[in-house]
């Protein structure tokens, strides 16, 4: 992983042990980066409660289809409108950096305008695009000192594999991408200049697509496509006065995590802790030792192992 500490090792009059060791030895790490506030705009893997709330207005006013997401609190499910069994790697980047948090992302999201779940686009624009300009109907100029996290991707892809949308795979990791590059301008339009930009998630990864090779296969060529058109694009406009962005590997760091499972705690990394299809059933025992929380979500433990990832991702210049 990218953003490694940096480590300055300190003589202080020790004696050398056998091995090769000096006793004495500082670490120093790169300080957390300052920022005054957090925005997020995204997905199911940073919403905190969006979906939950806008859903349950949709199934008040009765809209056609409309159900609660992630699930009816009383389902127990998941965890406080989180569409896992704790809180999402962006509410801990924030604590983690010492800054308050204005979450915006809604589980669904696609990468413009327009949910996964259809019946809520009748109701309200969930999708990235949409929640990135009801911010800004807010708010006359946007804080220059504050970090604004955006990344969706995934909901693109299932969209089109469920739905047999007539898009090519490439086409629609292009246009995600876009989508993507178009609201970070919009931001900066409004004077964000700070951003941390997801990269695509591991999709491959999930467990609702890893045992099927057909699914793995539209996966794998979405995910590179996504992630090749996004670095693109982001590396000029990089080149902006006053602009950081930082990126960060979704894929790369659940690749990680895959591979130093053992060190992670994570015993398993290929099933859910709680089954939700094709109906729920009781949760493993040992939550904190799984990858995957739901058939395509992340526990609490994954999440907050990411969120220090976040972190390194945003101490690199």
């Amino acid at each position: 992983m990218t953003g490694n500490s940096r480590f300055v090792s300190r003589l202080v009059g020790c004696v050398t042990v056998i091995m090769g060791l000096a006793c004495g030895m500082t670490e120093v790490r790169a300080k957390p980066p300052s920022f005054s506030h957090v925005y997020v705009f995204g997905d199911s893997y940073s919403d905190n409660g969006a979906a939950l709330m806008v859903s349950e207005e949709a199934v008040k006013v009765k809209i056609p289809d409309a159900i609660v997401l992630p699930a009816a609190p009383e389902s127990g499910l998941y965890w406080q409108g989180r569409w896992s069994n704790g809180p999402t790697a962006v509410e801990l980047l924030a604590k983690k950096i010492g800054a308050g948090l204005s979450d915006y992302a809604v589980g669904g999201a696609r990468c413009g305008s327009g949910n996964y779940y259809s019946w809520l686009d009748s109701w309200r624009d969930t999708g990235l695009r949409g929640q990135v300009l009801s911010f800004l109907s807010q708010l006359q100029t946007l804080d220059p000192k504050a970090l604004y996290v955006v990344g969706a991707s995934a909901n693109d892809l299932f969209q089109k594999i469920d739905f047999a949308k007539p898009v090519s795979i490439p086409d629609a990791a292009n246009q995600c991408a876009t989508d993507v590059r178009d609201v970070i301008a919009l931001l900066q339009s409004g004077g964000a200049r700070h951003f941390l930009v997801f990269g695509v998630y591991a999709l491959d990864r999930v467990p609702a697509v890893a045992n099927t090779p057909a699914a793995v296969s539209q996966a794998r060529e979405f995910e590179d496509a996504f992630d090749s058109k996004m670095q693109v694009m982001l590396s000029g406009m990089n080149k902006m006065p006053d602009t950081t962005l930082n990126w960060f590997s979704w894929r790369k760091a659940t690749e990680e995590l895959v591979r130093s499972s053992k060190d992670s705690g994570l015993a398993n990394v290929e099933t859910p802790c709680q089954i939700t299809l094709p109906k729920p059933q009781k949760a493993c025992a040992k939550p904190d030792a799984y990858l995957w929380w739901d058939e395509y979500h992340p526990t609490r433990h994954a999440h907050a192992l990411i969120a220090t990832r976040m972190v390194e991702a945003l101490q690199q210049p």
